[in-house]
């Protein structure tokens, strides 16, 4: 089997298992409450919700794809100089005088 597989597997279990520690979160505290008792977390409710992240962790490290570099010299090997150094070889600035000279003016 796949890593991707195994990760996708992984990644089901144990949203399962958070969504049932959630519940069962849900449910001792709604008899805490009508029994009228203190707010104290049982320790297997925390281990499987604890559980679950942790595999849940697992599964995304497992599905995701290998790591692109993003050095810039790793880019720069890609790219011919033409691509690289596409800008004007010169700029001229003298037709925006035209434009704001006539709005000050006026």
């Amino acid at each position: 089997m796949s890593t991707v597989l195994i990760g996708k597997i992984l990644g089901w279990i144990g949203f399962i298992t958070l969504i049932h520690s959630t519940y069962s979160t849900y449910e001792h505290l709604s008899y805490l409450k009508a029994v009228e008792k203190a707010n104290d977390m049982p320790i297997e409710i925390t281990v499987e919700c604890l559980f679950s992240v942790i595999i849940f962790a697992i599964s995304v490290i497992l599905v995701a794809g290998p790591l692109n570099p993003i050095l810039m010299k790793s880019e720069m090997v890609k790219k011919s100089i033409d691509k690289v150094d596409t800008r004007p070889s010169f700029n001229t600035f003298n037709h925006r005088d035209k434009f704001l000279c006539m709005n000050i003016n006026n």
